[in-house]
Protein backbone atom coordinates (compact mmCIF):
# COMPACT_ATOMS: atom_id res chain seq x y z
CA UNK A 1 0.00 0.00 0.00
CA UNK A 2 1.59 3.44 -0.68
CA UNK A 3 1.92 5.51 2.04
CA UNK A 4 1.43 9.10 2.27
CA UNK A 5 4.67 10.43 2.91
CA UNK A 6 4.92 13.69 4.92
CA UNK A 7 8.75 15.41 4.07
CA UNK A 8 9.51 18.58 5.61
CA UNK A 9 12.72 20.07 4.02
CA UNK A 10 14.23 22.87 6.11
CA UNK A 11 16.04 26.11 4.63
CA UNK A 12 15.56 25.47 1.17
CA UNK A 13 12.44 27.70 0.46
CA UNK A 14 13.08 30.58 -1.62
CA UNK A 15 14.32 34.13 -0.04
CA UNK A 16 10.93 36.08 1.57
CA UNK A 17 12.33 38.81 -0.53
CA UNK A 18 12.00 37.22 -3.80
CA UNK A 19 8.85 36.01 -5.57
CA UNK A 20 8.49 33.10 -6.92
CA UNK A 21 9.71 32.80 -10.48
CA UNK A 22 11.69 30.14 -12.92
CA UNK A 23 14.96 30.71 -12.01
CA UNK A 24 17.12 31.05 -8.84
CA UNK A 25 18.97 34.50 -8.51
CA UNK A 26 22.75 35.43 -9.82
CA UNK A 27 25.45 35.68 -7.57
CA UNK A 28 27.36 32.98 -5.62
CA UNK A 29 24.77 30.52 -3.35
CA UNK A 30 26.15 30.40 0.65
CA UNK A 31 26.21 27.00 2.14
CA UNK A 32 23.72 26.70 4.58
CA UNK A 33 22.41 23.91 6.88
CA UNK A 34 19.93 21.51 5.42
CA UNK A 35 17.64 19.21 7.17
CA UNK A 36 14.98 16.51 5.96
CA UNK A 37 12.44 13.94 7.16
CA UNK A 38 12.14 11.15 4.47
CA UNK A 39 9.42 8.57 4.87
CA UNK A 40 9.61 5.76 2.44
CA UNK A 41 7.82 2.65 1.53
CA UNK A 42 9.80 -0.26 0.54
CA UNK A 43 9.53 -3.81 0.20
CA UNK A 44 11.36 -6.88 1.38
CA UNK A 45 11.05 -10.60 0.40
CA UNK A 46 8.24 -8.87 -1.68
CA UNK A 47 6.18 -7.61 1.70
CA UNK A 48 5.64 -3.67 1.78
CA UNK A 49 7.46 -2.18 4.14
CA UNK A 50 7.60 1.14 5.87
CA UNK A 51 10.79 2.76 6.27
CA UNK A 52 11.43 6.12 8.48
CA UNK A 53 14.14 8.41 8.20
CA UNK A 54 15.90 11.17 9.08
CA UNK A 55 18.68 13.15 7.79
CA UNK A 56 21.06 16.62 8.05
CA UNK A 57 24.13 18.19 6.63
CA UNK A 58 24.75 20.94 4.50
CA UNK A 59 23.32 22.72 1.24
CA UNK A 60 25.60 23.97 -0.98
CA UNK A 61 26.37 25.49 -5.13
CA UNK A 62 24.06 27.41 -7.15
CA UNK A 63 21.59 24.53 -7.32
CA UNK A 64 21.75 23.87 -4.04
CA UNK A 65 23.02 19.97 -3.97
CA UNK A 66 22.69 18.74 -0.31
CA UNK A 67 25.54 16.49 1.38
CA UNK A 68 23.75 14.88 4.18
CA UNK A 69 23.95 11.87 7.35
CA UNK A 70 20.84 9.80 8.19
CA UNK A 71 19.51 7.31 10.30
CA UNK A 72 17.11 4.93 8.32
CA UNK A 73 14.80 2.34 10.57
CA UNK A 74 11.98 -0.43 10.39
CA UNK A 75 9.88 -2.90 11.93
CA UNK A 76 9.27 -6.01 9.87
CA UNK A 77 6.91 -7.84 11.60
CA UNK A 78 6.12 -10.07 9.22
CA UNK A 79 5.80 -14.09 8.57
CA UNK A 80 8.85 -14.90 6.95
CA UNK A 81 9.32 -18.20 7.92
CA UNK A 82 6.81 -20.69 8.88
CA UNK A 83 8.62 -23.88 10.24
CA UNK A 84 7.35 -27.35 11.82
CA UNK A 85 9.61 -29.56 12.77
CA UNK A 86 7.94 -32.58 12.56
CA UNK A 87 6.99 -32.19 8.66
CA UNK A 88 6.57 -30.10 5.92
CA UNK A 89 2.85 -30.43 5.21
CA UNK A 90 1.76 -29.82 9.10
CA UNK A 91 2.79 -26.18 8.37
CA UNK A 92 -0.74 -25.67 7.13
CA UNK A 93 -2.22 -26.77 10.44
CA UNK A 94 0.57 -26.38 13.19
CA UNK A 95 2.36 -23.44 13.09
CA UNK A 96 5.19 -23.19 15.79
CA UNK A 97 6.84 -20.01 14.81
CA UNK A 98 7.67 -16.71 12.53
CA UNK A 99 10.91 -14.92 12.31
CA UNK A 100 10.87 -11.09 12.92
CA UNK A 101 13.36 -9.04 11.37
CA UNK A 102 14.24 -5.49 12.80
CA UNK A 103 16.53 -3.31 10.76
CA UNK A 104 18.27 0.35 10.94
CA UNK A 105 21.27 2.10 9.24
CA UNK A 106 22.90 4.87 8.97
CA UNK A 107 22.93 6.67 5.40
CA UNK A 108 25.24 8.89 3.58
CA UNK A 109 23.55 10.55 0.74
CA UNK A 110 24.77 13.16 -1.87
CA UNK A 111 22.01 14.73 -3.75
CA UNK A 112 22.39 16.08 -7.29
CA UNK A 113 19.88 18.50 -8.12
CA UNK A 114 19.49 18.38 -12.26
CA UNK A 115 17.01 21.56 -12.04
CA UNK A 116 16.11 23.42 -8.86
CA UNK A 117 14.15 26.78 -9.69
CA UNK A 118 11.75 28.28 -7.67
CA UNK A 119 8.67 25.76 -8.75
CA UNK A 120 10.76 22.72 -9.59
CA UNK A 121 13.48 20.69 -7.62
CA UNK A 122 14.38 17.32 -9.90
CA UNK A 123 17.24 15.54 -8.19
CA UNK A 124 19.16 12.13 -8.38
CA UNK A 125 19.86 11.29 -4.67
CA UNK A 126 23.40 8.93 -4.53
CA UNK A 127 22.93 6.39 -1.36
CA UNK A 128 25.52 4.83 0.77
CA UNK A 129 25.02 2.97 4.15
CA UNK A 130 25.59 0.53 6.84
CA UNK A 131 23.55 -1.36 9.24
CA UNK A 132 22.12 -4.13 11.37
CA UNK A 133 19.42 -6.23 11.04
CA UNK A 134 17.82 -8.82 13.72
CA UNK A 135 16.12 -11.99 13.30
CA UNK A 136 14.21 -12.79 16.25
CA UNK A 137 12.52 -16.02 16.22
CA UNK A 138 8.71 -15.80 18.15
CA UNK A 139 6.12 -18.39 18.88
CA UNK A 140 2.62 -17.49 17.71
CA UNK A 141 1.06 -19.06 20.69
CA UNK A 142 2.72 -17.28 23.48
CA UNK A 143 3.84 -14.61 22.06
CA UNK A 144 7.38 -14.46 23.84
CA UNK A 145 10.70 -14.31 21.50
CA UNK A 146 12.59 -17.49 21.71
CA UNK A 147 16.26 -17.55 22.53
CA UNK A 148 17.36 -18.08 18.85
CA UNK A 149 17.74 -14.03 17.96
CA UNK A 150 20.28 -13.93 14.74
CA UNK A 151 22.37 -10.49 13.88
CA UNK A 152 23.51 -9.21 10.35
CA UNK A 153 25.32 -6.63 9.02
CA UNK A 154 25.10 -5.32 5.84
CA UNK A 155 25.69 -2.17 3.61
CA UNK A 156 22.92 -1.29 1.34
CA UNK A 157 23.64 0.98 -1.96
CA UNK A 158 21.21 3.14 -3.24
CA UNK A 159 20.08 5.19 -6.41
CA UNK A 160 16.93 7.03 -7.79
CA UNK A 161 15.23 9.60 -8.05
CA UNK A 162 13.59 12.64 -6.74
CA UNK A 163 10.73 15.16 -7.56
CA UNK A 164 9.23 18.46 -5.90
CA UNK A 165 6.82 20.84 -7.12
CA UNK A 166 6.43 23.88 -5.18
CA UNK A 167 2.74 25.07 -5.39
CA UNK A 168 3.05 27.66 -2.75
CA UNK A 169 5.66 29.18 -0.23
CA UNK A 170 4.41 27.27 2.27
CA UNK A 171 3.69 23.84 0.40
CA UNK A 172 4.45 21.45 -2.26
CA UNK A 173 4.54 18.27 -3.54
CA UNK A 174 7.21 15.71 -3.90
CA UNK A 175 7.32 11.88 -5.19
CA UNK A 176 10.31 9.73 -5.55
CA UNK A 177 11.61 5.89 -6.68
CA UNK A 178 14.44 4.51 -6.32
CA UNK A 179 16.28 0.68 -5.48
CA UNK A 180 18.55 -0.58 -3.19
CA UNK A 181 20.97 -2.73 -3.53
CA UNK A 182 23.12 -4.43 -0.73
CA UNK A 183 26.38 -5.09 -1.95
CA UNK A 184 27.52 -7.40 1.49
CA UNK A 185 25.46 -8.70 4.48
CA UNK A 186 26.15 -11.41 6.69
CA UNK A 187 24.76 -14.46 8.81
CA UNK A 188 20.48 -13.92 8.04
CA UNK A 189 19.14 -15.51 5.15
CA UNK A 190 17.21 -12.96 3.68
CA UNK A 191 17.69 -10.42 0.34
CA UNK A 192 17.62 -6.97 1.68
CA UNK A 193 17.18 -5.67 -1.77
CA UNK A 194 13.87 -4.01 -3.13
CA UNK A 195 12.59 -0.74 -4.51
CA UNK A 196 11.46 2.50 -2.69
CA UNK A 197 9.35 5.01 -3.46
CA UNK A 198 6.99 7.69 -1.63
CA UNK A 199 4.64 10.41 -2.30
CA UNK A 200 4.09 12.70 -0.22
CA UNK A 201 3.68 16.75 0.98
CA UNK A 202 6.62 19.08 1.78
CA UNK A 203 6.01 22.22 4.42
CA UNK A 204 8.60 24.68 3.99
CA UNK A 205 9.88 27.08 6.84
CA UNK A 206 7.81 30.42 5.50
CA UNK A 207 4.83 28.50 6.44
CA UNK A 208 6.39 29.12 10.59
CA UNK A 209 7.63 32.70 9.71
CA UNK A 210 4.72 34.04 8.41
CA UNK A 211 2.43 32.41 10.91
CA UNK A 212 4.94 34.13 13.54
CA UNK A 213 4.84 37.89 11.34
CA UNK A 214 1.27 37.65 11.70
CA UNK A 215 0.75 37.03 15.69
CA UNK A 216 3.83 39.12 16.15
CA UNK A 217 3.25 42.54 13.47
CA UNK A 218 -0.38 41.35 12.54
CA UNK A 219 1.24 41.42 8.68
CA UNK A 220 -0.87 40.26 5.86
CA UNK A 221 -0.01 36.75 4.79
CA UNK A 222 -0.34 34.79 1.99
CA UNK A 223 1.07 31.36 0.66
CA UNK A 224 1.63 33.39 -2.80
CA UNK A 225 3.46 36.53 -1.31
CA UNK A 226 5.86 37.50 1.45
CA UNK A 227 4.12 39.16 4.82
CA UNK A 228 2.98 42.87 3.77
CA UNK A 229 2.38 45.33 6.44
CA UNK A 230 -1.12 46.16 7.15
CA UNK A 231 -2.31 49.49 5.75
CA UNK A 232 -3.98 51.75 8.23
CA UNK A 233 -7.94 51.77 7.57
CA UNK A 234 -8.05 55.46 8.46
CA UNK A 235 -6.14 58.22 7.61
CA UNK A 236 -5.20 60.72 10.73
CA UNK A 237 -7.04 63.74 10.62
CA UNK A 238 -4.90 67.17 10.78
CA UNK A 239 -6.36 69.23 13.53
CA UNK A 240 -7.59 73.04 11.75
CA UNK A 241 -5.08 75.72 13.57
CA UNK A 242 -6.39 78.08 15.89
CA UNK A 243 -5.84 81.45 16.19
Amino acid sequence: MIALALSTFLLTTPPDSIPLTDTLPAGPAKTRFAFNLDFRDSFLQRQPVNVWGLNAGIEFGQKRHQLTLGYYWLGYASYLRLIDWRRNAAQLVNLNYYTRTDLWFINAQYRINVINNHRWLVSVPLEAGGGVAYAIPSTLRQNVQIDRTQRSFFVPLQVGAFGNWRATRWVGFSAQLGYRYSIFQTDINQNFNGTYFSVGVTIYPALATDFWRFLTKKDRISPIHPPRPRKESTKTKERPTRY
